[in-house]
């Protein structure tokens, strides 16, 4: 009775990652094929565990599914912190040129303080928030205000002196918006650069597939071969494996 509740907590599993993966591709998180494949590999785990197909099949899909489910939320919002980030990015762009266009556009400064301080980027906020301030002092009481909390704020915190370029790895003063090494846009990259973008959840997802269908034909081999022969197989399955795991990783 237990291992038929195992093998039906399985199939649940199983069908939480199908769901998950189909969403995923829909949204252009993952791509088809890659939905494909994980949807497959947990297809064929669900099935292994109602078959017994290999030595300790319901644990091993239990565990591997099961932590994937454990997972799948922390993915999930990871990848909204990320969109969010790039949505930020779009926004501080727009706001930085709109200052180089106008050094004295005082939408533009407040724009860029906001975004700034919302990515914990407090050197640059205050420093913004500092030149709107003096562009345009009779329309910033409540500005004001907010600057005086916000260095208050700084005080405690660490200190960087300088705006890092995410693109060349130069030091910009604190106040730049553009590296004068590679001419690229400072805070963009830098709110954006945070986030590992979302090709790592299509690694992840390559890699588990890889890993999960590895460990299972390994499991497999050593049920159905003995002696030499089983050695050998399992061996050569874990060195294909390694290889496609290489490629997942190191694809773009």
């Amino acid at each position: 009775m237990e291992s038929v509740f195992a093998a039906m907590l399985v199939w649940l599993l199983a069908a939480a990652w199908i769901f998950f993966l189909v969403s995923w591709a829909v949204t252009g998180d993952v791509s088809a094929g890659e939905a494909i494949i994980g949807s497959v590999v947990a297809l064929l785990l669900a099935l292994a565990s109602a078959q017994r197909a290999f030595p300790y099949a319901i644990p091993f899909s239990l565990l591997t599914l099961g932590g994937g489910a454990v997972a799948l939320p922390f993915l999930r919002a990871y990848l909204n912190r990320a969109a969010h980030a790039r949505m930020d990015a779009e926004l501080i762009e727009r706001a930085c040129l709109a200052y180089e266009f106008d050094p004295k556009n005082y939408g533009s400064l407040i724009n860029l303080a906001e975004v700034c301080y919302k990515n914990g980027l407090l050197e640059q906020a205050v420093h913004h928030l500092e030149r709107a301030i003096q562009v345009a002092p009779l329309m910033t009481a409540s500005e004001k205000h907010r600057l005086k909390l916000w260095q208050e704020e700084l005080e405690h915190a660490h200190k960087h002196g300088y705006t890092p370029c995410m693109h060349c790895g130069a030091r910009q003063p604190v106040g730049a918006v553009r590296c004068d090494r590679c001419n690229a846009l400072l805070l963009p990259l830098l709110v954006q650069g945070r986030w590992i973008p979302r090709q790592l959840l299509q690694k992840v997802i390559g890699v588990w597939g890889v890993s999960v269908g590895a460990i299972g034909l390994s499991l497999f081999w050593r049920e159905q071969l003995t002696g030499l022969s089983a050695l050998v197989t399992i061996l050569a399955t874990l060195v294909v494996a390694l290889a496609l795991i290489t490629w997942v990783i190191r694809k773009r």
